[in-house]
């Protein structure tokens, strides 16, 4: 593999336009594009960094990238986004499984104070809460849970989530392959279990509800950029590499052989 600095180097010189997401890279998720103008690139070894197989996906979002949403309108949300959600149906009281690795190459800084989004198991059947997440901020990566005694009423001020901690170091992110597992029973009642592992540690364990409603999230990843407004001007291109994304009932189903 040539150097991951060039590989960004190149990829921002690509377009993309057209190129869609590589099914070897993704295996038992449904997959749409949430941003219908900023897709995900296919990406291929040696010149880029792939965690297993030849390729690897890419997601890059640039200022003023936000046209193009299906759904929303996030030009004037202050949103730029390239994301790929499952449009499976998930059922709540059932176990499920995920997992996915991503790498942020040395340069791809965080836009603090706005915000930058990498994976999310959100509501987007009605509130758009984060009953998951993993965002990237200077001080490392985040992992949030949602309050489940809290219901979302302003899509521009989410409640606090219940669960807030950095789960990989700044000194850590750059320049590598971080592996995510997740183990879910998604629920508004005691059945509820979330586990997540981190590189093959456990990092985040929580059992009881989850949700305020019996409506089971859905996933996302990608690159997510919101509160753009409270930035002085744009915020940088960032890029993302990611790679063996998974969705099964089972730990067995998201294990790459």
């Amino acid at each position: 593999m040539k150097g991951i600095g060039l590989a960004v180097a190149v990829l921002l010189a690509v377009t993309g336009a057209g190129q869609v997401a590589a099914q070897a890279d993704i295996d038992g998720l449904r997959v749409d594009h949430a941003n219908s103008r900023n897709k995900a690139i296919t990406v291929n070894a040696p010149d880029y960094p792939t965690r297993s197989g030849p390729t690897a996906l890419a997601f890059q979002v640039a200022p003023g990238q936000c046209a193009g949403n299906r759904t929303y309108d996030d030009c004037a949300n202050g949103r730029e986004r390239a994301e790929i959600v499952d449009r499976n149906r998930i059922s709540t009281g059932r176990e499920y499984w995920y997992a996915a690795s991503f790498l942020i190459p040395p340069g791809v800084e965080a836009i603090d104070p706005a915000v930058t989004g990498l994976m999310q198991w959100q509501d987007t059947k009605g509130s758009g809460e984060i009953t998951l997440g993993l965002t990237y901020y200077r001080d490392g990566i985040e992992l949030v849970q949602d309050d489940p005694t809290t219901q979302q009423t302003d899509d521009g001020d989410p409640p606090r989530p219940m669960v807030m901690q950095y789960v990989i170091p700044r000194s850590q992110i750059h320049g590598r392959w971080h592996d995510l597992r997740v183990q879910a029973v998604w629920s508004a009642r005691s059945d509820g279990r979330i586990r997540v592992w981190i590189n093959d540690r456990l990092v985040h364990s929580h059992d009881g509800p989850n949700l305020n409603r019996d409506v089971a999230p859905s996933f996302k990843f990608g690159l997510y950029r919101s509160g753009r407004g409270r930035l002085n001007g744009d915020a940088p291109r960032q890029v993302i590499f990611y790679d063996d994304v998974r969705a099964g009932d089972s730990q067995a189903a998201v294990t790459v052989q």
